[in-house]
């Protein structure tokens, strides 16, 4: 886990149960603690390696003023500040969410992963973020009404700062396989992320990720976090890479 200070070095495990695909690390959860120790509002994180999950590895600050996951082999995550990410262009509401969750739900969907760290849907409260994704088709845009479980916070009363890009990593993720023809075996290769605001447990929040733009294995999208009255809290741009192994 990360420090609430920023430090220069310090050894970082990412817990067993933190993972999207079975035995990686969540990238989101492990882009957060880099981003916390920047303290910088817009972040962004490079995914280099997949993350082990309950090995030590070392947080380093870099010369260039940036920290960076490493083990023996080298560099993990690496991060750096960055502009701040442009806003979203629509938020939907929390009806639209409800509504989409009536009509076009994803919990049979083959992209389902049920014990996601994100959005599976078999996490025990307080093992996982447990968004319930659904689609909105004529926006191309998927959702989710979700209000984040107070037994998350462990006496904090927010989302830290790895839960809160763990909760916008997955549905960029949704969005490039549902509206960009992303097969399964797609990653995070990046996620540039602008904080504007803590996620509050308990209170009601809608998450939503769209596609920007796709090139070959390529697929930007977008994501975001936005309080029930449709302040936004949180905003990313991602790149997402097919492994070549499934072109």
């Amino acid at each position: 886990m990360a420090h609430d200070r920023p430090q220069d070095s310090a050894e970082v495990v990412i817990p067993p149960h933190i993972y999207g695909f079975p035995g990686v690390g969540f990238g989101g959860y492990a882009a957060g603690i880099l981003a916390q120790n920047l303290s910088a509002a817009s972040v962004k994180v490079n995914f280099r390696r997949p993350i082990p999950l309950g090995s030590p590895v070392a947080l380093r600050r870099t010369e260039d003023k940036g920290y960076e996951l490493t083990d023996a082999e080298g560099a993990l995550l690496t991060a750096q500040e960055c502009d701040e990410v442009a806003v979203p262009p629509s938020v939907p509401s929390w009806d639209d969410a409800v509504e989409a969750e009536k009509r076009h739900p994803l919990t049979n969907s083959p992209f389902a992963t049920r014990d996601c760290y994100g959005c599976g849907g078999d996490r025990a409260p307080g093992q996982g973020l447990r968004q319930n994704f659904s689609q909105r088709p004529e926006q191309r845009m998927v959702v989710a009404p979700w209000t984040p479980d107070p037994e998350l916070g462990r006496g904090r009363t927010v989302l830290t700062p790895e839960q809160m890009w763990g909760a916008l990593d997955c549905p960029g993720g949704w969005a490039c396989r549902l509206f960009s023809d992303a097969p399964h075996e797609t990653v995070t290769a990046y996620m540039a992320t602008t904080v504007t605001k803590p996620v509050v447990l308990g209170e009601d929040h809608v998450t939503f990720g769209w596609v920007l733009s796709k090139s070959g294995r390529k697929h930007m999208v977008g994501s975001a976090i936005a309080t029930r009255d449709g302040e936004l809290c949180a905003r990313t741009e991602a790149l997402w890479l097919t492994l070549p192994s499934q072109v």
